[in-house]
């Protein structure tokens, strides 16, 4: 049904009708080039999927990524009505995303993420029995047609392995564009970091886990694991998810590269800091 708003002109008021507001441009839940199955089940709200891997990776604690970008309306640890762990978040304009049954939640009400952020992970909470993530697409809080790249993914099937979706989500060149000022490299992390005030420095605040921007590196104190097989003597220039901005992360944390390399996701060096 067309919205209606009121128009005047020259003393007369007349109703022009308006289309709806554009969906954002979603994309899949999850990182880039991981495959999916989809389905939804009798008795389901029929625009609602359930998710699960399917290209011999796990489920459980597999990262969840934002679909589109937007503002965390609900970060929800609980029973939740049977959605369990849950995080909403809004896209302006009445559009929502919602996904349920998480095991760990990365992220706060109010705060502002870029498509293909990490958001939290995949689990079992609430009324599930099994390791999946439900997710919808809301419009006024009315559930829509699961639309991905474009295009709908209706008629859903009712079991998993009919249907499945590769991600294109966080791939080079889909990620969200970097902050409006500097030059800002995108990279992955494996894992929450601790983020601290030089480098090797006092701890301020975390980075959470998934795709953030960096601005340059330095070298300073090395960071090692337990068997000092892996180590990384570079320090990231960053914004942290909490916490000021202008801190450093060790370069230890990125997930795509080796010992004392400090690339972002397309293979680029970060450059030096002045």
């Amino acid at each position: 049904m067309l919205k209606l708003k009121r128009a005047f002109a020259i003393g007369i008021m007349s109703l022009v009708p308006f289309a709806a507001y554009a969906a954002p441009a979603f994309k899949a839940p999850f990182a880039c080039g991981q495959t999916w199955s989809y389905s939804t089940y009798s008795g389901h709200n029929y625009n609602a999927l359930d998710w699960v891997r399917w290209d011999n990776g796990p489920t459980s604690g597999a990262a969840v990524l934002a679909s589109a970008g937007g503002t965390v309306s609900v970060s929800s640890v609980g029973w939740n009505g049977g959605a369990g762990n849950m995080v909403v978040i809004n896209h302006g304009n009445g559009w929502s995303t919602h996904y349920f049954h998480l095991n760990s939640i990365n992220v706060n009400v109010g705060a502002s993420i870029g498509q293909g952020h990490q958001i939290g992970t995949v689990g079992s909470t609430g009324q599930s029995t099994g390791a999946h993530l439900h997710f919808e697409q809301r419009l006024n809080n009315s559930a829509q047609s699961i639309v991905i790249n474009g295009k709908s993914l209706a008629p859903y099937p009712y079991s998993y392995g009919q249907k499945a979706l590769t991600s294109d989500n966080g791939c080079s060149g889909t990620t969200p564009p970097p902050p409006p000022t500097g030059n800002k490299y995108w990279v992955d992390t494996w894992g929450d970091a601790n983020g601290r005030s030089s480098p090797g420095g006092t701890v301020t605040g975390t980075l959470y886990k998934g795709t953030h921007y960096t601005y340059c590196k330095v070298w300073g104190p090395k960071i090692q694991n337990a068997t000092g097989t892996q180590w990384n003597h570079w320090w990231l220039k960053t914004d942290l998810d909490v916490g000021p901005t202008n801190q450093w992360v060790s370069a230890f944390m990125l997930s795509r590269w080796g010992n004392d390399e400090a690339k972002d996701n397309n293979g680029t060096v970060i450059p030096n800091c002045p």
